[in-house]
């Protein structure tokens, strides 16, 4: 089943019709860099395998100390002044994340606070990589329904807590020089299928109302729980009793499983059936779409829907090679360099679409104004 926005007529509403546009952009990155060349120094395997199974060349990795929250901070500062828009004008943040500093609150409260928003609604939505989707839909929900009119929405992860280098963090981070220590090796070498792929970093979009504007045409959100062991982290959970003990870190409970090969179908096929979905939805056709800001989970799956599509990389382009995949925040940071670039003119019609642990994916078609 899916979720998708039904627009009522402007003489059924309540307030005045409004629809959300996208004012202001802005993203963060740490400042370690960590080279596929760096990687082969801690594992087996080399710059060559990692790109060619990956498409990235680099990622960037929070130090010790720093999380999801410092990053989400710095990106919603940058959108919010690209906007020219004061803390005080915010209505509501929405913070999408798997990666939270901790367990409990999430980043939200810790963000609003950095940000000096204020008492505003603030929350975490949890749908990992598509998770600035879900949030996206939702502040244009709100802005739409005259719940808000000023809405912040940021992805932010700080995936380098999950990679398990161990001792070879003091390599990675030039605190010593190798060889990396045998046990440390051989736990990375095992992880390399999927550790190499991730990045951290965030980006933000501030979203306001605007009675004039097209903005969000269309957009469809999907959920399937059939798919739920596509990506999964068996630990922390309450399911167990404790909920965290030495045992489940020693049956390496706390790193991510995946089905690559059905997570690589599932994903060709969901994202141009929900682009293809919201493209109709809206009276247009694939041609009319002038960018598809697509998940940069791996170049392979773009190369894959781009061929599904029958479009090239003009249409789906991709920044992976430079960032990896940053989950929540491949979107919006996508589209803060695509409009940097003067990618998003005025008039552009945008496509956002992801797929995710969940699974989770969907669409949302966008017009710049």
């Amino acid at each position: 089943m899916s979720v998708e926005q039904q627009l009522l007529q402007p003489s059924e509403l309540p307030f005045d019709p409004m629809q959300s546009v996208i004012v202001g952009t802005g993203m963060a990155i740490p400042d370690h860099c960590v080279t596929n060349h760096d990687l082969a120094a801690i594992m087996d395997t080399t710059d060559e395998w990692i790109t060619k199974r990956t498409g990235v060349r680099q990622r960037f990795c929070c130090a010790p100390g720093v999380g999801s929250s410092e990053l989400a901070i710095e990106a919603c500062t940058m959108a919010l002044a690209d906007a020219n828009v004061l803390p005080s004008d915010v209505d509501l943040l929405v913070t999408a994340t798997m990666t939270p500093d901790e367990f409990v609150p999430g980043i939200a409260p810790t963000v609003q606070h950095g940000l000096g928003l204020g008492q505003v609604g603030a929350f975490d939505i949890r749908q990992q990589c598509s998770g600035f989707l879900y949030g996206l839909d939702m502040a244009d929900a709100a802005i739409v329904s005259g719940r808000a009119r000023t809405v912040l929405v940021v992805g932010a992860e700080s995936h380098t807590g999950y990679m398990p280098y161990g001792s070879s963090w003091e390599i990675l981070r030039g605190q010593r020089t190798g060889p990396p220590d045998a046990e440390a090796y051989a736990t990375a070498t095992e992880s390399r299928a999927w550790s190499v792929l991730f990045g951290d970093g965030a980006g933000a979009v501030v979203l306001q109302a605007d009675p004039d504007a097209p903005g969000v045409l269309s957009s469809v959100l999907n959920t399937d729980g059939t798919l739920s062991d596509l990506i999964r982290v068996r630990a922390a959970g309450f399911k167990q009793q404790p909920w965290l003990d030495i045992a489940q870190i020693a049956a390496g409970m706390h790193h991510p499983t995946f089905n690559g090969l059905e997570l690589f179908r599932q994903a060709v096929r969901r994202m141009p059936e929900a682009v293809r979905h919201v493209v109709d939805a809206a009276g247009l056709t694939l041609a009319d779409v002038d960018v598809v800001v697509a998940h940069q989970a791996n170049e392979r799956i773009l190369d894959a829907v781009r061929k599904e599509m029958n479009v090239g990389t003009d249409i789906i382009p991709s920044n992976i090679a430079r960032y990896g995949n940053t989950t929540a925040a491949t979107l919006p940071l996508l589209f803060h360099e695509l409009r940097q670039d003067g990618r998003i003119p005025s008039g552009a019609l945008v496509c956002f679409t992801a797929f995710g642990a969940g699974a989770h994916w969907g669409a949302l078609l966008y017009r710049h104004p």
